[in-house]
């Protein structure tokens, strides 16, 4: 989380440095980057950190296998942005921005944080995060003053990336470094299959709004909604890491029976309804002031996109916890079957409402997607005998409503920065009354529940 708030601090600056325009050309670079990066990770990370959490003996022979062919696809994603970029973008700028930005691809695929997750060390990731964070920050404090140095932006990226990387690499391989198998890491990709689908039709989702509004809007409403959603990949952040750290215990509840996974995936709802509905719902009630501060008064029109596209990061966190379920027992084709269903619905709703409503219909568009893969994935693990009612989420959302009230009864000449703070007060203070405060989480390698089953 501290790693995420660098990263988004270094990205407001970047907002106000390179106004909407600039910061909207970056934004489209950058979803295009995302999309032919999820081939890099091809659900290594999730298949990966399940094959370790087996066979943590064997950690750095398959972090060796597996980052060899992922390697050799970051490098055919580079070539093929890169030639995109030569054939069909005219404008200079641009074409550079986009060149420049799939380096990103490298220390994306040398990236070992997903084994570092299965041996449950995710403090060590976290760390190394955090540093390429903060060099990514400097570098634009120091390199980024005007709208033309957007160039420059992805090489700081890709800068504190690597050194995030090859750190990590560094401390896995103190004991040795096995050959690389090629087999090994075919294997994995096999194995990584149908996660891959999964991945690239989530990254639709993700992306494909912002790709069409670079195509039929301007540059500027496609910063504007770079900007908004900058905040929402924060949150998605945030939630992400709520959800990793029980990648174990699913992985040894998954082994013993239905009732030990709900048991977990409950743990996990619990964590992350206390963790994201106060950001959700406080980013609703102070969605406008709140881009006013962090990127300036000229994003504020963004609001209303901001609205929609925070209530999707809320049913994408929930949702979030139901994924390392389906990993964990092998359900992985239906969760691809689920995940498809969203995005041909967003696809199509974006298709209708972004000529219409511009930034507020692609934002809906999200809405939409996101619920229908909420509801879709919990009828199927309902199914399947994995019983949790949402009763975890209660406590929170109560505190959260308190604190919409609070927060929204304030007088308009409160700072938002005071605002801030006062909600999440009132929030804590309900949230520990309702006895809401997620208890029995994993703690270094112990799972009290699934020990206890």
């Amino acid at each position: 989380m501290a790693a995420r708030a660098a990263g988004f601090f270094a990205t407001a600056v970047l907002a106000r440095k390179l106004g909407a325009d600039a910061f909207g050309l970056l934004g489209f670079a950058t979803a295009i980057t995302m999309y032919f990066g999820v081939a890099v990770t091809v659900g290594f990370g999730d298949i990966g950190a399940r094959e370790v959490a087996k066979n943590p003996e064997r950690a750095t022979t398959i972090a060796v296998d597996a980052t060899a062919v992922r390697l050799l696809i970051a490098l055919g994603g580079a070539c093929a942005i890169n030639a995109v970029a030569l054939v069909f973008v005219e404008n200079e700028l641009e074409r550079s921005v986009l060149m420049l930005s799939s380096l990103i691809l490298l220390p994306v695929s040398l990236d070992p944080g997903w084994v570092y997750r299965g041996l449950e060390r995710t403090r060590f990731v976290g760390a190394t995060l955090f540093l390429s964070q903060l060099i990514y920050l400097a570098g634009v404090l120091i390199l980024v003053r005007f709208p033309a140095d957007v160039v420059r932006v992805p090489p700081v990226q890709f800068a504190g990336e690597l050194l995030a990387a090859l750190v990590l690499l560094a401390f896995l391989s103190r004991s040795g470094v096995p050959r690389p198998s090629f087999r090994g890491g075919i294997r994995l990709l096999r194995q990584s299959g149908l996660i891959t689908v999964t991945r690239l039709l989530r990254s639709l989702i993700v992306t494909f709004d912002l790709m069409l509004l670079g195509i039929m809007a301007s540059k500027r409403e496609v910063g504007l909604y770079s900007a908004a959603y900058r905040v929402c990949l924060m949150l998605t952040a945030i939630a992400v890491a709520t959800h990793v750290v029980f990648i174990p215990a699913v992985t040894r509840a998954a082994a013993v029976g239905p009732a030990e996974v709900s048991t977990v995936l409950k743990r996990s709802l619990a964590l992350t309804g206390a963790v994201m509905l106060p950001l959700v719902v406080g980013g609703m009630v102070l969605a406008q002031p709140l881009l006013s501060l962090l990127f300036g008064g000229d994003y504020s029109s963004g609001a209303n996109a901001l609205r929609l596209l925070l209530v999707s990061i809320g049913l994408l966190s929930l949702h979030g916890t139901m994924h390392y379920v389906f990993v964990a027992t092998d359900r992985i084709r239906q969760q691809a079957g689920i995940i498809g269903g969203g995005a041909a619905l967003n696809v199509a709703l974006n298709l209708i409402l972004i000529p219409r409503y511009s930034l507020v219909g692609a934002a809906a568009a999200t809405v939409a997607s996101e619920a229908l893969i909420l509801v879709a994935s919990a009828v199927v693990l309902w199914k399947r005998g994995l019983r949790t009612r949402g009763a975890e989420l209660l406590p929170a959302a109560l505190a959260s409503g308190v604190m919409a009230m609070v927060v929204s009864a304030l007088p308009d000449r409160v700072p938002v920065l005071l605002a801030i703070p006062a909600g999440g007060a009132v929030y804590l203070a309900v949230l520990v009354s309702l006895g809401g405060l997620p208890r029995n989480l994993p703690v270094s390698g112990v799972d009290s529940a699934v020990a206890g089953g």
